[in-house]
């Protein structure tokens, strides 16, 4: 068994040296990540992962996995950011998955957090607190810049943009429910602390924040926010006024009251309550700001709307233009129709009078013939007469030839006589 997990070690140790070889080319960050070496779009990935959970098996000291852990959950940190940024939405789920992992184990490994005492061990609680107060920082920077960047390159759809605000959304909860662990974990020890020495616990919780100057770094960062706040705003402001879009002035005061409020709360000493109210105003900004991009949407898209409506008016314009050009091309040609059928009508009417014409020359060429029939006519009828007149002739001169013979007879008879 041990020289198995011998050669697994190796292996794993000379894959974690070609790490480097095998990652892919990162962008730029301004945020302080370590490289995420073999990321989840990677057929190798499983491996990186197994490697990982391997190391925290070989370490057997409670504070020294929980460090390992803090190391690894950077890593995944470092995934979620560059599957974003190319694009790999999917492998973002599964170093979200993986993350998640790891910080369920950092939860329960913060149960286990003991000292040389109950203050060694509250000490030891707030260090742990401490480190993941600044991953928690670190996360926000990596939303803050996803959203820049991923605005800027514009290339992604609103779904895309919905799962990554909530993988960064997961990551952060994650790390609520270990913040959550380690409170109820420094309330306990406070309590041990209250019964062994009769001191206050909280009065041992600030004079070990001192000595860790943790004191120091909490008052830099309550007076960074309440800068960062009031900043946001006025920025807020202008993007608004340039925007044509009017903050609501209830919302406006009610952030101005709560910032004013956490200054006077810090001038006292109170850190914690400055916190406090410093993070309602952070949070009133946050929705204040997402109300003016709703607006400047909404007014980007009825300008849209205008430009298309402006368009399509033309178009209609243009169109109508058209038409009315047709309609008078139509006119026209109705015109050149009418003209056309009243030059076919007169080509009809001169092809009639022709035809009238040629009617009429018939009607006096018949007429003629007429004529000349009845000339012809009168003609026959006087040949008819003439051939009358012949034949009266003729039966005139047969009559005398009758009585010529008669005469002849008579003297025949007288001779007889």
């Amino acid at each position: 068994m041990k020289k198995v997990l011998s050669l697994f070690v190796a292996v794993a140790m000379l894959w974690v040296f070609s790490v480097p070889v095998m990652a892919q080319t990162e962008e730029p960050t301004t945020v302080n990540l370590p490289d995420p070496g073999i990321t989840p779009n990677s057929f190798w990935y499983f491996f990186d992962v197994a490697v990982d959970n391997l190391a925290l098996l070989l370490t057997f000291s409670t504070d020294a996995r929980i460090e390992k852990e803090l190391e690894i959950v950077e890593e995944r940190l470092a995934e979620v950011r560059a599957m974003a940024l190319e694009g790999e939405f999917e492998a973002m789920i599964k170093a979200e998955s993986e993350h998640e992992k790891i910080m369920l184990k950092l939860k329960a490994e913060v149960k286990d957090v003991s000292g040389t005492d109950s203050i060694g061990e509250l000490k030891r609680e707030l260090e742990i607190e401490r480190k993941i107060k600044h991953y928690r920082d670190k996360v926000g920077d990596v939303e803050e810049e996803l959203e820049i960047k991923i605005k800027v390159k514009g290339e992604i759809t609103p779904e895309q943009q919905a799962l990554i605000d909530s993988i960064l959304a997961s990551l952060s909860t994650q790390i609520g429910e270990v913040e959550i662990e380690i409170e109820n974990e420094k309330g306990k020890t406070k309590i041990k602390i209250e019964l062994e020495t009769d001191r206050s616990g909280d009065e041992v919780e600030d004079e070990l924040k001192i000595e860790l100057r943790i004191t120091e770094e909490e008052i830099e960062d309550v007076l960074e926010e309440m800068t960062e706040v009031q900043e946001d705003l006025e920025e807020l402001a202008i993007e608004a006024e340039q925007a044509a879009v009017t903050l609501p002035d209830a919302v406006v005061a009610t952030i101005n009251d709560l910032l004013d409020q956490a200054r006077a709360a810090f001038d006292a000493g109170d850190l914690e309550q400055a916190n406090d109210l410093t993070d309602q105003a952070d949070d009133l900004v946050d929705d204040l700001e997402d109300q003016v991009e709703d607006l400047i949407e909404e007014s980007e898209d009825e300008d849209e709307a205008d430009t298309e409506d402006s368009d399509e008016d033309e178009a209609d314009t243009e169109d109508s233009d058209e038409d009315e050009a047709d309609t008078e091309d139509s006119d026209e040609d109705e015109a050149d129709t009418e003209d056309s059928n009243e030059d076919k009508a007169d080509t009809e009417d001169s092809d009639e009078d022709k035809a009238d014409t040629e009617d009429g020359d018939e009607d006096k060429a018949d007429t003629e013939d007429s004529d000349e029939d009845e000339a012809d006519t009168e003609d026959s009828d006087e040949d008819e007469a003439d051939t009358e007149d012949d034949d009266e002739d003729e039966a005139d001169t047969e009559d005398g030839d009758s009585g010529g013979g008669d005469s002849e007879g008579g003297d025949s008879g007288d001779d007889e006589d």
